[in-house]
């Protein structure tokens, strides 16, 4: 039977309008611990978009006016570069639209998947998963239609460089023991939405050098086993609360729009794995060694 809440309600989602921390919408939540500094989205010029929440930067990216529109060649799923426009505000993102099953076992390292799902709707889970964890690592993501296309639309995440850009470049975080606990973070998130799919190129970097996560249309699959539980060694201390706090109940009112039934019990299932695993790293080595509070971002930097 999957956990439900112990002492908390929910959480409060990290997001950014014009650089500040506000609640998502949706429903009462217990506020978090004081954490890092909240993103910034930046528009197509480069400026700081005028969002005050959530629920203002969904808006804009369900109603704004489709400018332009570009292939993308990276990628799998077929992606598209959106120019969206509303009120004078400009900013890109992506469109997809890739909704296919491939039937039977796959098999991907030992990692056995009945009936992979390849699904856009899995990066709008993937946004309002991060919300209820109070993440702010998986760019704002709705459905919206193109063209007669039922698909999502993702913000685009402006000055970023893929992972593996910054390998090609040789370049290093200037914090390291902050980019292994942004790493950490990574894991523990890839474990629980049952993600196989991570790679060079769907991690990005912007120029304060947080780690941002994207394309999730492989995850959510309904295996209950976690696909790489060697790497969850620690946590940072929020993620870890949260997880413990979240709500069968509140985890379904979310995302029950983009999973069916089965997947959202596999989805709590694997929580409950992760803070087993975690709990028995407690007991085994000291919640000090173990839970840890991210180290504040250093200021924005171009990538050089």
């Amino acid at each position: 039977m999957s956990r439900v809440g112990r002492g908390r309600a929910g959480t409060v989602a990290i997001l950014a309008g014009v650089g500040v921390c506000l609640a998502a919408g949706g429903g009462p939540r217990t506020a978090r611990a004081a954490g890092p500094r909240a993103p910034v989205w930046y528009g197509a010029e480069g400026e700081a978009l005028p969002f005050q929440d959530a629920a203002d930067i969904e808006d804009f990216l369900r109603a704004a006016a489709v400018v332009s529109v570009k292939e993308l060649s990276v990628g799998i799923t077929g992606p598209k570069k959106l120019l969206l426009e509303r009120d004078g505000v400009h900013a890109h993102a992506v469109f997809k639209d890739v909704d296919k099953v491939s039937r039977g076992k796959t098999d991907l390292d030992g990692y056995v998947i009945i009936d992979l799902k390849d699904s856009h709707l899995f990066d709008c889970a993937a946004y309002q998963l991060d919300r209820l964890l109070g993440l702010g690592r998986v760019p704002p993501a709705v459905p919206r239609d193109l063209d007669g296309r039922s698909g999502t639309v993702s913000l685009w995440i402006e000055h970023a460089m893929t992972e593996k850009d910054r390998r090609d470049r040789g370049l290093e975080p200037p914090d390291p023991a902050r980019w292994e606990q942004q790493k950490q973070i990574m894991y523990v998130f890839d474990n629980l939405i049952g993600n196989t799919d991570r790679n060079l190129g769907n991690i990005l970097i912007d120029r304060s050098w947080r780690l941002w996560l994207i394309d999730h249309t492989r995850a959510f699959v309904t295996s209950r086993a976690l696909p790489d539980p060697g790497r969850i060694t620690r946590c940072e201390r929020n993620l870890y609360a949260s997880l413990e706090g979240l709500d069968e109940a509140e985890v379904t009112s979310a995302l029950s729009p983009y999973l069916n039934r089965r997947e959202i019990r596999a989805l709590l299932a694997r929580r409950d794995a992760i803070v087993k695993r975690l709990d028995k790293e407690i007991a085994a080595r000291g919640a000090d060694a173990v839970l840890y509070d991210l180290a504040p971002s250093g200021p924005e930097r171009d990538h050089d």
